[in-house]
């Protein structure tokens, strides 16, 4: 069964009420993700019980082991930039544990599912990472066997506004222009201060609106994975003439559409001048996530400090004349 709304975390936000996760139900998380997984969990009184991560954004089981004790009722792990975790593993843990597994892959699309190898109860995504021509875009994609009815909340599709509609027109066919009156007329974001950037909290539930549903529904996913992975690899072959970026060693899965290309900068001057290029240049080159206040703790902060990420809607053409050094 697949729900079509306005954002992930709407997506994320249903499905809990979907699996009839409630008020004070304790929920497992990884605690290296962005504020907005939070703000479900607010609306709907769950409590969050961290996990810690590895480096190269795997799970710490040993760490999730000690912390899967009292109340439990769901797990949710992350496939951190399109990298898959092992899922029967995860499987395996919940069933032992009888509780719920969800997967957030909102960084990333995969366009051919498998459903033989459907291992969590439900899956959420956000489209509009990926799709950037939309305005809107989460999937809720739930397990029949998971739940009995499906709880469905009647919500209003999302409305596009005058601001939303222009800067969509920009993007999509004046690209040069908005550019250049970004780059002059706003402030590059602090992308070097941990908690400089921060999501706006959403005060209303939406569906998605019409048009970015059209869009999804239109699109040509292997398409926009050739696009994907091949600026994934300018930006690779970017990366690889500097020692002082440092690539996370891990396989992406050979059906998924990567949203970001990450890797560790130890050298903070470079860090920032990554980020500049980008603003200059027109190429989304950010750091992530925007950690909750509670999760700024040091594990968290050595890996926030080096992250650096690259969108892979776009690269340079003229790739062999950049040196970040």
């Amino acid at each position: 069964m697949k729900f079509y709304y306005s954002h992930g975390r709407t997506a994320f936000k249903y499905g809990l009420i979907n699996l009839g996760i409630k008020k004070n139900d304790q929920i497992l998380m990884p605690e290296y993700l962005c504020d907005v997984l939070i703000d479900p969990l607010e609306d709907l009184g769950i409590k969050p019980n961290f996990y810690k991560i590895n480096k190269d954004f795997t799970t710490d089981w040993k760490n999730l082991n000690k912390k899967a004790k009292g109340k439990i009722k769901a797990l949710l792990f992350i496939n951190y930039f399109g990298y898959e975790e092992n899922k029967k593993k995860f499987k395996d843990f919940c069933k032992k544990r009888k509780i719920f597994l969800i997967e957030d892959n909102c960084h990333s699309l995969k366009f051919n599912d498998d459903k033989k190898n459907e291992f969590s109860d439900f899956t959420f995504y956000s489209t509009k990472k990926i799709i950037k021509n939309s305005f809107t875009g989460g999937i809720l994609k739930i397990k029949k066997k998971s739940i009995k009815k499906p709880n469905v909340i009647k919500l209003n599709k999302y409305k596009i506004n005058v601001y939303e509609a222009i800067n969509h027109f920009l993007e999509n066919n004046f690209f040069i222009i908005k550019q250049f009156l970004k780059y002059f007329f706003l402030k590059r974001p602090n992308y070097e201060k941990i908690d400089d950037i921060k999501n706006k909290k959403l005060t209303n539930d939406f569906l998605m609106d019409d048009y970015s549903k059209k869009i999804l529904l239109k699109r040509s996913f292997q398409n926009i994975k050739t696009i994907r992975l091949k600026n994934l690899n300018v930006w690779k072959k970017i990366c690889l003439r500097n020692k002082s970026i440092v690539q996370i060693k891990r396989q992406l899965n050979k059906n998924t559409i990567p949203w970001l290309y990450p890797v560790y900068v130890d050298d903070n001057k470079l860090r920032k001048k990554i980020f500049l290029f980008g603003w200059k240049n027109g190429y989304s080159i950010i750091s992530w996530p925007s950690l909750p206040k509670e999760l700024i703790n040091s594990r968290n902060k050595r890996l926030w400090s080096k992250l650096v990420c690259f969108d892979t809607d776009k690269a340079p053409q003229d790739y062999k004349t950049i040196n970040f050094s």
